[in-house]
């Protein structure tokens, strides 16, 4: 993101985002930010925090979690602890978390996504494959019933031929039958 003025206030910098002002907070509380306010109250970023913004949005489309972001934001040392935690008695709270190796932990963060993913995949192909396989069993299904009833309707066609074509030859029989006797006793009579 370029940079073009020395402090941004909320509205600016959430225009510039393509975000909301309420997405900036919920940033600035989840990641613990310190967003300095002017005397009125009111926040303003600086360069380095629309920066650091501008970082959280981009890994937010890419599809990383929360607590991913601030594992990252932590290992590149932008962010140095834990939000504070508004307990019951609106009481704030540092959560005190263990000590923990990030690049192992990002590491197995993403070997966790990447397994979840393959597994989502292989269950939509195995639905895919399941799929394809109903709607050919079924087409067979349906070309088969087809078939059979193309055949039946050309057995009929054929049938009504041969009949047609064994009368023509029983008449054609008959004819020539009384024309042969005919001749022959055509030839007697003489």
């Amino acid at each position: 993101m370029e940079i073009l003025k020395d402090r941004y206030s909320i509205t600016e910098l959430s225009q510039r985002l393509g975000t909301t002002d309420h997405t900036l907070r919920y940033y600035e509380k989840e990641f613990g930010l310190n967003i300095p306010k002017d005397e009125r109250g009111r926040r303003y970023y600086t360069p380095e925090l629309a920066n650091i913004m501008y970082k959280i949005k981009m890994m937010r489309n890419d599809g990383l979690q929360i607590k991913a972001i601030r594992k990252i934001l932590e290992t590149d040392g932008i962010i140095s602890e834990p939000p504070p935690v508004v307990n019951e008695n609106n009481n704030t709270s540092l959560v005190v978390s263990k000590p923990y190796d990030s690049t192992r932990d990002i590491k197995r963060f993403f070997d966790d996504f990447k397994e979840q993913v393959t597994s989502s995949i292989s269950a939509e192909v195995n639905s895919v494959k399941e799929y394809l396989f109903l709607e050919i069993k079924k087409t067979k299904l349906e070309l088969g019933a087809c078939v059979e009833n193309s055949m039946r309707k050309l057995e009929s066609k054929m049938e009504k031929h041969f009949i047609e074509v064994d009368r023509s030859l029983s008449l054609w029989r008959e004819r020539n039958k009384r024309k042969f006797f005919r001749r022959i006793f055509d030839i007697f009579k003489k």
